[in-house]
């Protein structure tokens, strides 16, 4: 499988994870890249272990139902050494794919040949068929770039004693299995002979290599070498984390549990854990609001009525009201003070001269009010006490 990568720059690709919920996964390794119609990707090649002819095969998802193509082109900044791939220039391979929306992997046209220890760039730009129009509302999901060899051309596979092997290839189709995300448990005559193809290609078996953090055990399946990963994390290896989870280390992962009204996605940073929140939101899981807003998911400012900047989170009550005002939205004197505290009045609460103030030992008052009339202060008077 190649690796997926992208410009820094690129603004019309994002990495998303389906919820798999009631339906097959179709997506392998770190989730799809979404990319809108006419983007391009990138994906470099730096990993092949034997000099033959592969074939390309590209896993997708469309959104909608619009058939797609990509015009794809393979190239390398270095000369081919090898016998097999030393007849062969990169700039020779350019050309035009269709990728049906019925479909959710096709192969490639046109096989190439790839060969070790040379890094190889496969590039393409992805584009709905039959339009000349871009439209920036519609997108493909793209999972992988996969190299299937052409196993013909491995020594084990020449002369009459191959012949048996390629027939029980073909007729079993154990190549093909490959093709679907992820692939069928194979035959028992395939799993045998997909293991004599991984032996010719990299010379022998190869070691599990199970990283001791994320794995149950060090030993590994015997077709594919997959290790026993501990929660939420994958590879072959079991290595790093899944699709919305962070944290790697010697329990497995943790899941993101992003707030799906809250964030963007639900991936996140793969260390702490941060989710991508929307504008508005905040919080590891994005399921908070702003500071001075409330309400999550509706987030709305607080009114305080300028004497207070915070205020519960769920039910927008103001917080640590200032200038002796209480109430839900500071919208009233405390007790000792009159006025109208409300924004815009051009008032404020002013202590109750009753007779002392609030806090004095000649104050001998609960609270008083203004006579809308006279305009005076009318004191109510604490026990045992009366006014003039």
């Amino acid at each position: 499988r190649a690796k997926l990568c992208r410009c820094p720059a690129q603004l019309d690709v994002e990495e998303v994870v389906r919820d798999s919920a009631g339906r097959m996964v179709t997506w392998t390794g770190l989730g799809f890249a979404r990319v809108r119609d006419g983007a391009g990707l990138t994906f470099r090649v730096d990993n092949v272990p034997y000099p033959m002819d592969y074939e390309l095969l590209l896993r997708y998802e469309p959104e909608s139902a619009e058939d797609w193509e990509a015009v794809v082109s393979v190239s390398s900044r270095a000369l081919p050494t090898s016998s097999r791939c030393g007849n062969l220039l990169p700039s020779e391979q350019m050309y035009r794919q269709s990728l049906p929306h019925s479909q959710r992997y096709v192969l490639l046209s046109r096989p190439f040949c790839f060969e070790p220890s040379t890094p190889y760039e496969v590039t393409m730009r992805l584009q709905r068929a039959g339009v000349t129009q871009r439209h920036p509302g519609a997108f493909i999901l793209i999972d992988s770039l996969v190299l299937l060899p052409r196993v013909s051309e491995l020594p084990g596979f020449h002369g009459a004693e191959a012949a048996a092997r390629q027939e029980e290839l073909e007729r079993y189709q154990c190549l093909e299995v490959f093709r679907m995300a992820p692939p069928h448990p194979l035959a028992q005559a395939c799993a045998r002979l997909v293991c004599s193809v991984s032996a010719l290609m990299h010379g022998g078996a190869l070691p599990c290599q199970c990283d001791p953090q994320g794995s149950r055990s060090s030993e590994c399946q015997v077709e594919g070498g997959q290790c026993e990963c501990k929660p939420h994390v994958i590879g072959r290896r079991c290595d790093h984390c899944a699709p919305g989870s962070y944290g790697f280390g010697p329990l497995g992962c943790s899941p993101c549990t992003c707030s799906p009204e809250g964030s963007v996605s639900q991936l996140c940073d793969k260390v702490s854990g941060q989710c991508r929140c929307q504008p508005g939101t905040v919080g590891r899981q994005c399921d908070q609001c702003q500071p001075g807003h409330w309400g999550f998911p509706a987030c709305r400012p607080c009114q305080c009525n300028g004497h207070a900047e915070e205020c519960d989170p769920r039910t927008g009550t103001c917080l640590h009201c200032r200038d002796h005002t209480s109430g839900r939205h500071c919208e009233r004197c405390q007790d000792g003070y009159y006025g109208n505290p409300v924004l815009g009045s051009g008032q404020q609460c002013r202590p109750c001269p009753c007779p002392g103030y609030p806090g004095t030992r000649h104050y001998h008052g609960t609270a008083c009010h203004a006579d809308d009339e006279t305009h005076h202060i009318v004191c109510l008077c604490a026990p045992g006490y009366t006014g003039e």
